[in-house]
């Protein structure tokens, strides 16, 4: 089934390494409430004959919002959508925006999952990062979700900072692991261009980390948090059995998906298009009955390939059946060679129904798709 995926562009502070769209200033609010709704209605017609089974609302921060305006949104989206009454429905939030009271309010609603920027449970990495939250706010907003009656809760941690140790890498795993939550989500710090971050770079203010030290780390999550009953179902993300994230899924096994919102970005048959990237712009194009998309692309059957093998050895791995379900190839005889040489190097398995990378290979995995796909 597919998904609904939509974009709240509102932060507090803008952090310096992040390079989605946000704003920091909220004037626009009611207008761009108005508008994402006047989307939601005006894409409507275009899967009605589907069910969706999740929801997720990133950003941005979209706890910032209220119940109200949350409830606004939902009954927008049930009046003119078949949701499934099962549907996983996430929401982002920054520690520190979502006190208890906030908390048992938005459980009220739809929502059943919630997903934590923590980054780091370290105070000094934390403001390095410029986030606006402490080490023990990140700590409480996760207690009091869940004694709000939040079951299914993702965390999120980057590695790989500037000065960072394998040993401060070591201690905000073990307090992840201390949370108990059902999903933990692990990146290496990426210097995107056109944040401050990346410029702060060029200016020689800080530096990358050691691309050995970045290889231990996350080998070491790898193994640290299998051993503490985390599965890795993805290069970045790991579950509790059951607890895998239903919406993420959608975009490495290309499923289909539907979004609203500057900068959101929709993937429906061979069609993939992405909104404009300006909530002024957003608001005018919607609120004059246009289509909001700056960028339309059709798929074509190569690329549809390409992203298939490289989204497919980014997760789940290559399922045989599916492949050629969907392109018509024998994915085994036409790549025989390059999966003769991954099993060889030790970079993957594969069984009757499936080439899946192993830890070695999720550590490459970009270079393996670039030279041998």
């Amino acid at each position: 089934m597919p998904g609904i995926y939509l974009h709240i562009p509102f932060c507090d502070t803008k952090c310096i390494y992040c390079d989605f769209y946000s704003i920091t200033n909220h004037s626009k609010k009611n207008e761009f409430l108005a508008a994402i709704k006047k989307e939601i209605v005006s894409r409507s017609f275009e899967l009605k004959d589907r069910k969706f089974d999740s929801i997720f609302f990133g950003g941005g921060t979209p706890s910032l919002l209220s119940r109200e305006e949350f409830t606004s949104i939902f009954d927008t989206l049930y009046s003119h959508y078949n949701i499934s009454t099962d549907s996983e429905i996430t929401i982002e939030s920054n520690p520190g925006t979502l006190d208890r009271n906030k908390l048992d309010e938005f459980r009220k609603l739809p929502l059943n999952r919630i997903s934590f920027g923590v980054q780091s449970f370290i105070d000094e990495e934390l403001k390095f990062l410029t986030r606006i939250h402490s080490a023990n706010e990140a700590i409480e907003s996760i207690t009091n979700a869940k004694e709000a009656g939040f079951e299914n809760i993702n965390l999120d941690l980057i590695f790989a900072l500037p000065e960072q140790s394998m040993e401060s890498w070591k201690y905000n795993l073990e307090q992840a692991v201390k949370l108990n939550t059902t999903h933990i989500s692990a990146y290496s710090l990426i210097f995107e261009k056109g944040t401050v971050l990346y410029s702060m770079r060029d200016k020689g203010e800080v530096n990358s980390a050691d691309i050995e030290l970045e290889q231990d780390m996350y080998e070491y999550t790898m193994e640290f948090l299998e051993s503490a009953g985390y599965r890795q179902y993805e290069i970045s993300n790991y579950a509790k059995p059951g607890f895998e994230c239903r919406h993420n899924l959608k975009y490495w096994t290309l499923e289909e998906y539907i979004s609203f919102g500057p900068s959101a970005s929709s993937y429906i048959g061979n069609k993939r298009w992405t909104n404009v990237k300006n909530i002024g712009r957003y608001i005018d194009m919607v609120e004059s009955g246009k289509h909001a998309a700056d960028f339309v692309e059709t798929i074509d059957e190569s690329t549809s390939i390409t992203e298939h093998i490289m989204l497919g050895l980014r997760s789940r791995g290559i399922v045989f059946d599916d492949f050629y379900n969907k392109h018509n190839i024998d994915f085994e005889k036409t790549y025989s060679a390059p999966i003769q040489s991954l099993l060889n190097d030790g970079y993957a398995v594969k069984n009757n129904s499936t080439l899946k990378l192993t830890r070695k290979g999720y550590a490459v995995c970009d270079e393996i798709v670039a030279t041998l796909f």
